[in-house]
């Protein structure tokens, strides 16, 4: 079966899907039923065009993370081919926990528990599945790998899965506000002891990022009626739960 794939993405364009293992992880059930989660919950109730969903963001972040560590060998710093695929798989699989409407029932299905917890149970058990070839990825996603520059790239304060949800979410809801400038962003990515450094000239494009960022918070995350439309489902989830408890006594 031919497994080198293509994905037309609206936001990056051609995402290549880097080798065989990554092409049956982005097939199996655990990673498809990204498809049905909404990446922004019920935001689609302010915005009608947001309806994608964490399996787009999932790609899209694959993508820019390929890019950021082709960019930083290109100046000449050594990252093996393991920690390329290792890196790429924790990124993929970073957001595999999350549960109905992404973030607006998080607390609400399962109490305390971060999809991130959920992300690297699933991981574990793919890791099983897959022979233990995930074990990196799982470190770095964990940052317990040596590297740090490597889960830096894929949870920080600019991390590839920032750059990619500002653009996909800018796009799919129209606000040109959250727009920024992803590929200078990756473009000016350095390390310093292992440590990801955004070089000088590159300061412009991060301060967009950070005021695109908020604005995104304040126009789509936090908007009056995103909000309350979520509270109103949690407030029917809470209502159902508290019948059937009361149903068993």
């Amino acid at each position: 079966m031919n497994k080198k794939k293509i994905i037309n993405d609206p936001v990056h364009g051609f995402i290549k899907i880097p080798n065989e293992r990554i092409y049956d992880l982005i097939q199996h059930p655990h990673f498809q039923r990204l498809r049905r989660i909404r990446q922004l919950g019920l935001a689609e109730y302010v915005y009608p065009g947001a309806l994608h969903t964490r399996f787009h963001h999932a790609l899209g972040a694959m993508h820019l993370m390929s890019l950021a560590l082709d960019t930083l060998r290109q100046k000449g710093f050594e990252i093996s081919e393991a920690e390329m695929e290792a890196a790429q798989i924790a990124i993929l699989l970073h957001d595999v926990g999350h549960g109905p409407l992404s973030h607006a029932l998080e607390f609400i299905l399962l109490k305390d528990i971060r999809h991130e917890r959920l992300s690297q149970l699933i991981m574990q058990g793919l890791n099983q599945e897959f022979g233990g070839s995930l074990s990196m990825a799982i470190d770095i996603f964990m940052d317990v790998y040596p590297r740090r520059f490597l889960h830096q790239l894929v949870s920080s304060q600019l991390d590839m899965d920032r750059l990619d949800y500002l653009l996909r979410d800018s796009f799919f809801t129209g606000v040109m506000e959250g727009t920024i400038g992803a590929d200078r962003i990756i473009k000016m990515l350095s390390l310093y002891q292992d440590e990801l450094v955004i070089e000088e000239k590159g300061i412009y494009s991060v301060e967009n990022f950070l005021t695109a960022r908020r604005l995104m918070y304040w126009q789509v995350y936090l908007h009056k009626t995103n909000l309350s439309a979520e509270q109103m489902v949690i407030q029917i989830l809470r209502r159902a739960a508290h019948l059937c408890a009361k149903a068993k006594r």
